[in-house]
């Protein structure tokens, strides 16, 4: 029981961390030996012992038995699609890959015989939903999301890029609507996601507890000073964009220029919380080759296609950060406000839409990056760069700033 308290104890706090409240929420976890449940009204900052029940279950409800975790939440914006009867579609990768690709409001009323039903039918091929349990004397519905991971981790991560789909899908309204992307690419972005993408990192939170040898041999590895330096770089500012918001989960990346030939990367699907200088992925930027069992990021060759277009850029930072993924969602370029233009100019442009990782996507992004020092990507997020780390993480920052100041306006 210690063990599985711990667990819901880090994800409580992961949910309660947010930068907006998550309701009345519950966590449930199906294990060897049972499900458990936070206790209803328990609260997530200070997840107690005693807050932590075994139910009298043997598998969660749920109609999808890889699915280990339930999370249950009431965040604002998922909860003002639930008021507005506003399903809504994903218009970015991250929901296609981490979610699927409609947000459905199933009818779970009790006064509704087919509420499982309903539920069932709105989780087909997503991992959530939003559930309606009622409606006010104006009509407005109310309820709560529902999301579901193989680990804890997962489900917690889908509410987070759940509630952030919501908010971008509102906050398009502003400048056009946002663009849905095709079906038939956001399942197949999910399929990839479920089935490869993710596999490093619900590796480990599957297991929370172990401790293997990789991470003892891991730490002992060394580089010369300058390679060592560059890794703790990128792991100090990896840490710095979960901080300040302008990363949600693994979905972003970073990389360095090590020297003319080679460039260092984020590895693939692992939570940046926890990266050590030693997982830090050497790459060939002509080849892409790569030294190591690591995989780096699938999007190695977006940041190597703007080392080789630009000698002068030592760094590459891409995020889906909120109020660049607006622009992003609409497929449209980001105006910059007074404040910004000597770094951006007068617009920040949009690179044409491609699937993740394709060198289709690579070409279109540096050419909208151009001489500049930052880019939109259509239904991906942005990408900003710099002369090094420090200078391509601020640039990453005024670009979402600038995002925030010209949308605030409208």
């Amino acid at each position: 029981m210690n063990e599985i308290y711990r667990v819901m104890e880090k994800y409580a706090r992961m949910m309660a961390s947010q930068d907006y409240s998550t309701g009345v929420s519950k966590l449930m976890l199906e294990t060897s030996s049972g499900v458990y449940a936070t206790a209803d009204g328990a609260d997530m900052r200070c997840l107690k012992e005693s807050d932590v029940e075994k139910l009298n279950i043997d598998k969660l409800p749920i109609p999808k038995d890889e699915m280990k975790a339930v999370v249950y939440s009431q965040t604002p914006y998922c909860h003002l699609a639930l008021k507005k009867a506003r399903p809504f579609k994903a218009c970015l990768d991250d929901m296609a890959q981490v979610f699927g690709h409609t947000a459905y409001i199933a009818d779970g009323r009790s006064s509704n015989v087919s509420a499982g039903k309903s539920i069932g039918k709105a989780l087909k091929g997503n991992v959530g939903c939003l559930v309606l349990r009622g409606t006010d004397k104006k009509g407005d519905g109310n309820g709560y999301t529902l999301t579901m991971g193989r680990s804890l981790y997962e489900a917690v991560v889908a509410m987070t890029v759940l509630e952030k789909s919501a908010e971008i899908t509102f906050l398009a309204d502003k400048i056009g609507g946002a663009i849905p992307l095709a079906r038939w690419e956001a399942r197949l972005m999910r399929y990839i996601y479920a089935k490869k993408y993710s596999k490093a990192e619900e590796k480990v939170k599957t297991a929370e507890i172990e401790k293997g040898a990789e991470a003892e041999a891991k730490k002992q590895e060394t580089f010369e000073p300058h390679e060592q330096n560059m890794r703790e770089l990128l792991v100090e500012y990896g840490k710095k964009l979960v901080r300040t918001g302008l990363v949600q989960g693994t979905w972003g990346n970073l990389s360095v220029r090590l020297d003319e030939k080679y460039m260092l990367t984020t590895p693939s699907g692992l939570d940046y919380m926890r990266l050590e200088a030693a997982d830090m992925v050497k790459v060939e930027i002509d080849t892409l080759k790569y030294d190591g069992n690591k995989k780096p990021t699938s999007e190695k060759g977006l940041h190597a296609a703007i080392y080789k277009k630009r000698p002068d850029i030592g760094a590459v930072i891409h995020t889906h950060s909120k109020y660049c993924s607006v622009f992003a969602a609409a497929c449209k370029d980001m105006p910059v406000t007074e404040r910004f233009k000597e770094t951006f100019g007068e617009t920040v442009k949009l690179a044409g839409y491609a699937l993740p990782g394709t060198k289709a996507l690579m070409k279109n992004t540096a050419e909208a990056v151009g001489d500049g020092m930052g880019a939109i990507m259509a239904h991906h997020g942005m990408i900003a760069c710099g002369n090094d780390i420090e200078k391509a993480f601020a640039n990453c920052a005024a670009l979402e700033e600038n995002g925030k100041e010209y949308l605030d306006r409208l």
